[in-house]
């Protein structure tokens, strides 16, 4: 049995009496700061070992009263610190840790050689006397922390004692709905060698086949990929599998599962690994939301009760790919009938949902579900990119700026009478997109179909972008030159990384630039070799460089009236970087050389209150650019680094916090 010291009664024993000899060595060794000497008490029945440590420079001052006394026992230690003008409080600083750095007992000495003894014989070892009692301390420290530890552990193997099994067919499931699947061949002049289909486990007979190239095979009709044995020796897959369950007490249970194979130098796995991961319990909130309780396995060691761990995976980076920690994957919908009925999801179409989109954050859909249950009227009407935005890809402010999700039609939910839904399944629109559908219908004109399912299929979200470009060609020949130059500078690697576009909204935003500036320099804008430039970046850099000199005294006074208002409005600073407005035309045109692209051509919009231009700046460098932002009608419509690069992860996220707490904020003020 573990007994645990009393401290009431330890308290009678603070103050000893102890007298000194002055003369003593020990007391004029200036290596030794403390004087340390013992005693055994039997204190509430039980056998304690008392250090009474003295400062050396009290004793020698005649100060007898220790500054800490310890108590030692079996099972338990404590010690009283004794402060001078303060009231006395406990400790559970071990000896050399005792004045909160490490090595305290080499700055201390006994009193008395039997001080020492007293102290080895109480800790029954055979080691010096500090040595012995160091051990006992880590001991008991040990033996403390691993209850602590099995205590909260014990919570959650009670946690996992009603834990269903999985699906039985699950591994069947990931084999035929989730992995991807092979023909692996022998390359023959005439027709492959031994076709092996990886998704029936059969031999096939194959006409011909290309290595990489995408296929059907023709026994089990299932699409596979081509592999020639010769070039894939080494062949990897991974994914995730999510597993929705009911528990026993009416609580969802979500797991996820991680798959990993290997092919090694042959047609069936070397590795097919299958195990879970993390679990997440789902309760509804009396609020309408949900909450989760989430659990990540680990490795257990030989003390740990359970290798389950409370709380998200641990990753090193937010912002960098972690396949373990990641939630998102295929969602297992076998039993989601059964899992849903009687909860507050049994009408959420998360199956159908499922289906559509074949990669998902469950979760993240319930919790949306939730909160807007009109999600269930929109996967009925086949809206998936709509539902995906609000589920993922944008703020809440957003949502209730564009959908009124507490409507009961659908002019009411989307804002677009009913006549158009056959128009809105095919576009399938995200909530941009509806935003421009939106604008062309009020703007009394017919939305174009194929416009639309290109700016969908491109992410295009900016309407202004696709309506001023359109006043220059037909929306045929503006989807085949676009998609050309991205070809050249988006999708190539070798322009990737030398200042070329990373989305087709960025390559959009500069061709309308283009068009802007070679009107401002009076080119003939229907002549096809201006119209369509060869190399858009190349005729963008250009014509930037041929209007930097063109600005007026009245545009620079303009700036200048606005900058204290702007500064008001907009301004805001952060830890390491900040967002400030621009004081001078000049400013403008250094932006745009400094970070090569075009802010400086926008004087005259900027002198004209047609958009806001801020400036991205890092708090100890604020002098130097760092990136651009473009607002229009309370929207950041782009945001431009060096080369006209999108901005990375930090710089993006920077932003986002700044139209939270600022540029939404002054919206509503506004």
């Amino acid at each position: 049995m573990i007994r645990k010291i009393d401290k009431r009664a330890c308290r009678k024993f603070s103050a000893p009496g102890l007298t000194f000899n002055l003369n003593d060595g020990v007391l004029h060794a200036e290596s030794v700061q403390y004087i340390i000497r013992t005693a055994v008490r039997n204190i509430s029945g039980q056998r304690i070992l008392i250090l009474y440590i003295y400062p050396r420079e009290n004793i020698l001052a005649g100060i007898s009263m220790p500054r800490w006394v310890m108590f030692q026992g079996r099972d338990d230690y404590a010690t009283l610190s004794l402060r001078k003008d303060a009231a006395a409080t406990w400790q559970c600083s071990s000896i050399d840790s005792l004045e909160r750095t490490y090595g305290f007992d080499s700055k201390c000495a006994f009193y008395q050689q039997q001080d020492g003894t007293r102290v080895a014989h109480f800790c029954r070892c055979e080691f010096s006397a500090f040595s012995a009692l160091k051990r006992l301390q880590w001991a008991i420290s040990s033996r403390k922390a691993r209850e602590r530890k099995w205590k909260k552990q014990q919570v959650i193997v009670q946690r996992m004692e009603h834990i269903p099994a999985l699906p039985r067919d699950l591994k069947g499931f990931i084999h035929r709905a989730v992995m991807p699947q092979y023909i692996f061949y022998d390359y023959q002049r005439k027709a492959p060698g031994h076709p092996y289909c990886t998704a029936c486990r059969h031999e096939v007979n194959v006409a011909a086949a290309r290595h990489n190239a995408a296929g059907i095979c023709p026994r089990c009709k299932r699409d596979i990929t081509f592999k020639s044995r010769g070039k894939s020796r080494h062949l990897f897959d991974r994914a995730t599998v999510q597993v929705l369950q009911r528990m026993d007490n009416g609580e969802l249970l979500l797991r996820i599962i991680k798959i990993y194979r290997a092919f090694v130098k042959s047609d069936t796995p070397n590795l097919n690994e299958i195990y879970e991961n993390a679990r997440h319990f789902i309760l509804p909130a009396l609020d309408g939301h949900c909450c989760t309780q989430p659990y990540y396995y680990s490795f257990a060691g030989r003390d740990d009760l359970t290798p389950w761990r409370n709380g998200y995976r641990p990753q090193f980076s937010y912002w960098q790919d972690n396949f373990e920690a990641d939630m998102s994957g295929t969602l297992y919908t076998r039993n989601l009938a059964d899992t849903l009925r009687d909860t507050p999801w049994k009408y959420s179409q998360l199956e159908s949902y499922a289906h559509a989109v074949a990669q998902l954050e469950t979760i993240s859909y319930l919790k949306a579900y939730a909160r807007w249950p009109m999600i269930e009227y929109l996967v009925k009407l086949k809206l998936y990119r709509l539902v995906t935005d609000i589920v993922y890809r944008v703020s809440a402010y957003s949502v209730s700026k564009t959908l009124n999700l507490e409507g009961k039609t659908l002019k009411a939910v989307l804002g677009i009478d009913r006549s158009q839904l056959p128009l809105l399944q095919e576009v399938d629109p995200g909530i941009m997109q509806l935003r421009m559908i939106r604008s062309i219908i009020d703007a009394g004109e017919k939305p174009n179909v194929d416009m639309l399912k290109w700016c969908a299929d491109n992410a295009i979200e900016n309407t202004s972008i696709i309506t001023e470009l359109l006043a220059y060609m037909s929306m045929h020949k503006l989807c085949r030159y676009a998609d050309a130059q991205y070809t050249i500078y988006g999708a190539s690697a070798q322009y990737r990384y030398r200042r070329g576009y990373y989305s087709m909204s960025n390559l959009l935003a500069d061709y309308r630039d283009y068009l802007h500036m070679c009107e401002q320099l009076q080119y003939d804008t229907k002549n096809s070799f201006v119209l369509f430039p060869r190399r858009l970046k190349m005729a963008h850099d250009q014509a930037v460089q041929a209007l930097n000199d063109k600005h007026t005294a009245e545009q620079e006074q303009a700036i200048a009236d606005s900058f204290e208002m702007l500064k008001r409005r907009y301004q805001f600073r952060g830890k390491k970087m900040m967002i400030v407005p621009p004081r001078t035309a000049k400013d403008l045109v250094d932006e745009g050389t400094a970070l090569h692209h075009c802010v400086g051509q926008y004087v005259k919009k900027v002198a004209q209150n047609k958009c806001v231009i801020l400036f991205v700046r890092k708090v100890s460098e604020p002098d130097k650019s760092l990136c651009t932002i473009e607002v229009r009608d309370g929207q950041v419509v782009q945001a431009r680094c060096f080369g006209n690069q999108e901005p990375p992860a930090p710089i993006t996220a920077f932003i986002e916090q700044w139209k939270r707490r600022v540029l939404y904020a002054a919206d509503e003020a506004a």
